[in-house]
């Protein structure tokens, strides 16, 4: 709704190298570049998904799904406390160890 209301434009000019690693910050906020250079000049911080580290919990919560009816009870709920603790951990660093710029 709010994007119906911007009519001014503000050029930019920028290298084809400068313009690409925006375009990236601004996929991996999963934002338009728009979007991302808006909150970046509005001084708002832009988060970072860090994909990777969320695929390897992805695959972590698949393979304790995959162990449940072979494991005790007890085991299941410690690893599932012990994931949720890394996904807010992943969730809060804002992509930081991610490893891809």
């Amino acid at each position: 709704m709010t994007d119906r209301k911007r009519t001014t434009a503000i050029q930019v000019r920028v290298t084809e190298q400068e313009k690409r690693k925006l375009e990236r910050q601004a996929r991996r906020c999963c934002l338009s570049l728009s979007g991302y250079l808006r909150r970046a000049g509005a001084g708002k911080p832009a988060a970072a998904f860090p994909r990777q580290r969320f695929h390897a919990l992805y695959q972590q919560v698949n393979a304790l799904r995959d162990n449940l009816a072979t494991q005790p009870m007890e085991r299941t709920a410690a690893q599932l406390d012990e994931l949720a603790g890394q996904i807010l951990t992943a969730y809060t660093s804002g992509g930081a160890d991610d490893g891809n710029d």
